[in-house]
Parts: structure tokens; C-alpha cells; sequence
């Protein structure tokens, strides 16, 4: 039975407000669950708890000795026991036989809602995607913000305050809120990333060869399989080889690691091969090209990420003497032209 409609039989039961039929679904959903031995009532008030769980257990006791002289057994009578002082009238409401039945159910009832509540529960998780043509903002529990980028998706937990613990298929920009008692750990790819607060950028998109680690601001530790590869400060990036499973550590200009934030498509020294991956990713195509030795090719350009993809593919055919084609229906890039050694 679910826990809200346990809850509501439970309250109408104790204000004598239950019908028939719910006082049977409860009797059922009892006969199905009597092996409880926890006695809890799940009231909203101590002192309403405990009022109501004296009630009951008077009330049980009471039902158990109607029970035993109402079924006698052949063995011989014991000696007869000292008077025992007259037990205190019942509310009269409990002096009907089915109320005294409910003493024990929702006792045991009670014991039940306890016990799904310490039950270990998985955790609940919340993704997001980020299709291809924009950048997302996100504000997290924790006040953290998220700058997700194009085709990047992002996972945490529900309680993302007790456990600041995320994973990131992708690219994204985090500026952590400062918690000492609850490291913020980012997941990607092979690499685990853990800070306090700062502010740094996580490249790890699946199919790129490497991934990369930049502090922004503060400091981070990123580590490999539990081992920790180095501790980054600012304008420092970590970088991984998902080939040869190595890393090298850069000093980097963080303007040009966070052009993607500023709205820019900004390449300084980046192959085309790397170029082709970073426009695919963004206008949601696929670039190929005729003459492999294309993708060696290194520019040093910059874009704003709202150029549409045929006025950027021609400024760059002017300085290299580039071709393409589109084909819009298949999103599908050609280039052809000189390759570079």
C-alpha cells in the first residue's frame, strides 16, 4: 500500500471518520504485514503520540485477556492472583470490538511507516542535456552555477546538499559556492575533480582524444582511479591522454579557455580536426574531409558563436584556399583542399 493512502486510513481511522470499506482495505493491508514487532505511531506532535499510544496499548491488553477468557484452554486452572487494581475506563469510542482491533493495527501500521522510512533508499539522480546551438545556465542546491556547454550533459543527486557529487559528459564552467563540510566532486571521463570553491573548466567530451582540468580561480585537486595526478591553481590546466592514460600540466590563458562562455568560437592554435569536432558540436553537423592531411591544419580565429556555419566556412576558405558543401538534409560537412604535413 502506498504511504499516502496508509497515512489517510490511518488519520480517519483515529478520527472515527474511516468507512466500512476503508476499514477493511486497512484490516487487509494488517492480516499482510502482522509480523511487525516495532510498536511507533507516526503522529505529528509528541504529546499527541504518546496520548495515543498509551490509549492503544491499554486498549491491546484488553483485547488479549477478552481474547484468552473467551477461548479456554483444558489445562488446569492456575491459583487464583491477587486483586488487581480496576484499570481506568477506556474512552468510549474504544469500546467498540472494531476500534479495539485498531489499537493493534495501527500500531503496527506505525511501525511500518517507520520502518519504510529507514529502508536504504537509491539515490535519486537529475540529468540534463544540453543539445547542440546553445550554451545552458544552471543554477545548483547549493547556489553553485553551471555554464553547460553545447552537446554536454550533466548528472547529480536530488540531495545534492548532503552529497555535492555531479558528472559531466562534455564541457562545462563551474563556480562553486564554498561548503568545507561538502566537497563538490565532478566526474569526467577518467578523471575525478574535487574542490571546495573556485572556479575551473572540465573538457571531457567522449570522442576527443584528450580531456583537460582549468583552474579559473582557487584550487582543485584531480585525481585517476583514487590516484591523486596533481593539485591546480589558477590560469592552470591539467591535461590527459585518453590513449597513452598520461597527463602534463600547462599554464594556460583562461580567456581563451572560456571563450565558449563569452559566446565565441575562439581557436588559437587548434588543428582542424579539433576545429571540425568543436563546429559539429555547435551547429549540430557532421564535418568530413576529403584530403585527410586537412586535419593537421592549425588557425588562429575567432567567431561569434551566432555567425551561421556557412559565412564562418567561407571566411576560412579565404585564407587557405578551403572548399565545402552542406548538405543540410543529411547535416553533413565536405571540405576539401591543400592538407596541411
Amino acid at each position: 500500500m502506498e504511504q499516502t493512502r496508509l497515512y489517510e486510513l490511518i488519520r480517519k481511522y483515529a478520527d472515527d471518520t474511516a468507512t466500512p470499506e476503508e476499514i477493511q482495505e486497512l484490516l487487509d493491508w494488517y492480516r499482510s504485514i502482522h509480523s511487525f514487532e516495532i510498536i511507533e505511531w507516526p503522529a505529528t506532535y509528541p504529546a499527541e503520540k504518546e496520548e495515543l499510544k498509551q490509549r492503544m496499548l491499554q486498549h491491546l491488553e484488553q483485547r488479549l485477556s477478552e481474547s484468552a477468557s473467551a477461548h479456554p484452554t483444558d489445562a488446569p486452572a492456575a491459583p487464583a492472583p491477587s486483586p488487581a487494581p480496576r484499570p481506568l475506563p477506556l474512552p468510549r469510542i474504544y469500546h467498540q470490538p472494531w476500534l479495539r482491533v485498531a489499537a493493534s493495527l495501527l500500531l503496527v501500521a506505525g511501525a511500518w511507516l517507520i520502518w519504510q522510512s529507514l529502508r536504504p533508499h537509491e539515490t535519486a539522480w537529475l540529468s540534463l542535456h544540453n543539445p547542440s546551438g546553445k550554451i545552458q545556465h544552471i543554477r545548483l542546491p547549493d547556489s553553485s552555477q553551471v555554464w553547460l556547454n553545447a552537446e554536454s550533459s550533466l548528472r547529480y543527486a536530488q540531495d545534492f546538499h548532503k552529497q555535492r557529487e555531479l558528472y559531466l559528459e562534455g564541457e562545462a564552467y563551474f563556480d562553486v559556492t564554498e561548503d568545507k563540510t561538502h566537497p563538490f566532486t565532478v566526474h569526467a571521463g577518467e578523471l575525478t575533480t574535487t574542490v571546495l570553491g573556485t572556479g575551473f573548466d572540465i573538457k571531457s567530451f567522449a570522442a576527443d582524444s584528450q580531456n583537460a582540468v582549468t583552474v579559473i580561480r582557487g584550487k582543485v585537486e584531480v585525481a585517476h582511479n583514487g590516484k591523486v595526478l596533481d593539485q591546480l591553481t589558477a590560469a592552470r590546466q591539467l591535461q590527459w591522454d585518453n590513449h597513452s592514460r598520461t597527463s602534463q600540466i600547462l599554464s594556460v590563458d583562461t580567456n581563451q579557455v572560456l571563450g565558449w562562455q563569452q559566446g565565441q568560437l575562439l581557436f588559437k592554435g587548434q588543428t582542424m580536426e579539433e576545429i571540425a569536432a568543436a563546429l559539429g558540436r555547435w551547429y549540430n553537423v557532421r564535418l568530413i574531409f576529403r584530403d585527410t592531411t586537412m586535419r593537421h591544419c592549425r588557425y588562429y580565429i575567432n567567431f561569434k558563436n551566432t555567425i551561421p556555419l556557412k559565412d564562418l566556412l567561407t571566411t576560412m576558405s579565404l585564407l587557405n584556399g578551403m572548399s565545402f558543401t552542406i548538405d543540410d538534409k543529411n547535416h553533413l560537412v565536405t571540405l576539401s583542399g591543400k592538407g596541411c604535413q
